[in-house]
């Protein structure tokens, strides 16, 4: 009777573990299908945009799938100096590139709605699958943990193909944010990031998601025991906080006010905790990963002065 209690106590947590490292994931067509029904983007303007697929080979022995996706224009910025006046535009030598990374169970495409915001500014953008998301290799999904890593090797990859000139935002939302911030603590690279209802810190946040994932609040230790032996990492090792509060790496901070799936009041402690070179968007009447969605204007709005804003500290 043990034996048996003990046999399905351990295939119990087994599955439970499966509801972080391998959940249930959206295909890529299907994920492309709905966006384009919510309007989330301009169907005829993306095909009609220079593409280009490829894959990636992370460290971890899986390929990651991307898209690079071409700016009809080239980013412009104004420079003041002693020979031009505030409102001429400037030329120089550099690439602009943002590297925009999808949520938990997403894809690729569910970034074409924030791809369009920053092609309107000039910038090349690069969406790819996370590792076990759509076309990218199979591995365990790990909550930005490895995702962190595969997000350098884009970073590398940039530096490599558009040379020491390029300047790159990250834009995540969700476990994407979550994986753009933890970047910051292993990459200096960037010039500054969006994260866009990211999580805190995953111990807490499966706190909050007990009824969610069906999980004893008890039984989160365990659980994390058993992830770390299956994928080698424990949750706590997935803290953005941790991150946040000794980096300097600007970040604009959004959320919607209406979040149940991760609290609004995880990137209010993000903002607070870290030191400069920070702003704050909550949107309001938004939910889980909709606030560009339900104010794309204000969206587009907060972005495009925060990227400009330090874009240009950068530049010569």
């Amino acid at each position: 009777m043990i034996k048996m209690l003990l046999v399905w106590l351990c295939g119990g947590m087994w599955f439970l573990s499966n509801l972080v490292l391998r959940p249930k994931k959206l295909s890529c067509d299907r994920i492309y299908r709905m966006e384009l029904r919510r309007g989330n983007f301009d169907e005829a303007a993306y095909k009609g945009s220079k593409r280009q697929e490829l894959m990636i080979s992370s460290d971890y022995g899986y390929s990651l799938s991307c898209e690079i996706i071409e700016p009809e224009t080239n980013y412009i910025y104004y420079k003041k100096s002693n020979e031009q006046t505030e409102n001429e535009a400037v030329n120089e030598t550099f690439i602009p590139v943002a590297i925009l990374c999808h949520g938990f169970s997403q894809g690729k495409y569910r970034s074409l709605i924030y791809a369009e915001i920053f092609l309107k500014l000039g910038f090349r953008v690069i969406i790819y699958d996370h590792r076990n998301h759509g076309l990218s290799g199979k591995a365990f999904t790990s909550m930005g943990y490895y995702e962190k890593y595969d997000l350098k090797k884009l970073v590398d990859w940039s530096y490599d193909t558009y040379g020491p000139n390029c300047k790159i935002v990250t834009h995540g939302v969700s476990m994407g944010a979550a994986t753009a911030l933890l970047h910051l603590g292993i990459d200096k690279r960037v010039v500054c990031t969006i994260a866009d209802c990211s999580y805190s810190d995953l111990k807490e946040l499966l706190k909050h998601q007990v009824n969610y994932y069906h999980m004893p609040r008890l039984l989160i230790p365990l659980e994390s025991f058993i992830t770390q032996i299956r994928a080698g990492f424990w949750y706590g090792d997935v803290s953005p906080i941790s991150v946040i509060k000794r980096v300097d790496t600007p970040v604009l901070f959004i959320h919607g006010k209406r979040d149940k799936y991760v609290p609004t009041e995880m990137t209010r402690k993000m903002y607070k905790s870290k030191r400069n070179n920070k702003a704050l968007y909550l949107v309001a009447r938004a939910a889980h990963a909709q606030s560009c969605e339900t104010n794309k204007e204000g969206y587009e709005k907060r972005v495009r002065a925060f990227v400009r804003k330090y874009m240009e500290k950068h530049l010569p």
